[in-house]
Formats: C-alpha cells, structure tokens, sequence
C-alpha cells in the first residue's frame, strides 16, 4: 500500500534554515505544498 501525500499542505517551522530546508526538499518530493517558518512570528 502506498500512502499519498499529494496535495497535503504542511507548515514547517524551526530555528534552523538547513533542517527547513531538508525538511521542505523531503516533502516536496512526496507530493506536499510546504510552506516554512523561522519562528513563530513569522
């Protein structure tokens, strides 16, 4: 069974540009719109 992420809209957030980064790469790469943060505020 394949799980499908497409289309999933995911918010990622963390102090750190390489982790969002890496992370939004990943989840790009499964179908997801990835929208990123830096904090909180942002």
């Amino acid at each position: 069974m394949t799980d499908s992420y497409e289309g999933l809209k995911v918010l990622v957030i963390d102090d750190s540009k390489t982790i969002r980064r890496t992370a939004e790469t990943l989840l790009k790469k499964v179908g997801c719109e990835v929208i990123t943060a830096e904090d909180g505020f942002e």
